[in-house]
């Protein structure tokens, strides 16, 4: 059975990045748009969606293990995401029949993006493979990016195989993802 990145119970590989977004979290330096670079299938998405669980679920039942670096199956945050339901999260990204991602997708976004977040808590947009982003969808993202709130978080993912518009780079700050052996 091939799980998608958000039922990935389990984060392999990834420790230090983990580590360090933690951190930054907790010192509350965490930047409000993260743009992951890096080849495709690396388990970007996995990582985030570990991380976003992290988060939303801290003041949960069954928060995220952080020292094994597992989702709790049980936490109410996993099974919201994974039902396209949680009320502060959005994802954005192509659909199976269009590989484009269209403007149509960013308008909900911005919908998403001026209600306030439930329980006055944070509320976090991932955009998978960015790069799919047309030139009127990508425009559309520009504004948002750039009205960003505190308490929003932006984590944009991209096939470094291919381009996305300078402007959306430039208002991220980067991690580039690789693995050496």
């Amino acid at each position: 059975e091939i799980l998608t990145p958000s039922n990935q119970l389990n984060l392999y590989g990834f420790t230090e990045y983990f580590k360090y977004f933690v951190d930054l979290y907790n010192k509350k330096s965490l930047p409000n748009v993260i743009l992951l670079n890096g080849p495709k299938g690396l388990g970007k998405s996995t990582f985030i969606y570990h991380f976003i669980n992290y988060i939303l679920s801290l003041k949960e039942e069954g928060p995220y293990n952080k020292t094994d670096l597992i989702i709790n199956s049980t936490n109410k945050s996993y099974n919201l995401i994974n039902n396209s339901i949680h009320p502060n999260f959005f994802l954005l990204d192509n659909d199976i029949k269009n590989s484009e991602i269209k403007i149509e997708k960013v308008r909900n976004l911005i919908k998403f993006h001026s209600k306030s977040a439930y329980l006055d808590s944070i509320k976090i947009v991932l955009i998978d493979s960015a790069e799919n982003l047309n030139i009127n969808s990508s425009n559309a993202l520009l504004k948002i990016l750039e009205e960003s709130r505190d308490n929003t978080f932006f984590f944009i993912i991209q096939n470094s195989s291919s381009k996305i518009l300078e402007t959306i780079r430039s208002r991220s700050i980067e991690f580039k993802i690789f693995f050496t052996l």
